[in-house]
């Protein structure tokens, strides 16, 4: 015999305090990455010149069963280019389609999505200009980090820890929330995260 999965969204939840006060129940959640993934600078787009158009991915998704933020890197090849945009689309979570874009940073800086990607179905490249001295493309990369998509919207920080290859952080993770986008609820550990470690998030819903 299996239990229906428990509904914490339920509305009429309450009870009854010292004071004789009806408050809310609250429930204790906790989402595990079973076998966690590093980020990888280049995971959905190789090393290629910068355009204005779709970049060919070599991957659709982290690989971990997880959201994470997608990361850009752009190396300029002698004098900088006009980087311009990049517009990832991709799903959240639950499977909703989501997109982001993100201003291209300097050379050599890495700049990360707000939003929790699970997969990525496009990367768009506008406003790149080529520079006028020598007219060599610039390279770009684009990736995933660290930042990782929690499975709920949340009113607030509700996270009490988080762990790492079942070990507790020391310092609380770094946490976004949002009661109305799914993917803008995120957490970032304070450590790096490890290939095949697993990650551990408590919070409360």
């Amino acid at each position: 015999m299996s239990f229906y999965p428990f509904n914490p969204n339920l509305v009429g939840q309450n009870q009854q305090s010292d004071a004789g006060i009806l408050i809310d129940r609250c429930h204790p959640a906790h989402y595990r990455i079973v076998s966690g993934l590093a980020a990888v600078a280049n995971h959905y787009v190789v090393s290629v010149d910068m355009k204005v158009g779709a970049y060919a991915l070599a991957n659709t998704s982290p690989g971990d069963g997880a959201a994470h933020s997608v990361v850009a890197t752009r190396t300029a090849v002698d004098t900088a280019d006009t980087a311009g945009t990049l517009t990832i689309t991709g799903t959240d979570l639950a499977g909703n389609t989501i997109t982001e874009t993100i201003n291209v940073g300097a050379d050599g800086v890495a700049v990360a999505t707000t939003r929790a990607f699970a997969t990525v179905t496009s990367i768009v490249g506008a406003g790149w200009v080529i520079d006028a001295v020598e007219g060599n493309e610039d390279k770009i990369v684009v990736g995933f980090g660290d930042l990782l998509g929690l499975p709920d919207l949340l009113p607030h920080n509700t996270v009490m820890m988080a762990a790492l290859n079942n070990v507790r952080e020391p310092v609380a993770p770094a946490v976004t929330v949002s009661t109305t986008v799914l993917a803008l609820n995120t957490v970032d550990l304070n450590s790096a995260l490890v290939d095949a470690q697993p990650v551990d998030i408590y919070y409360v819903v």
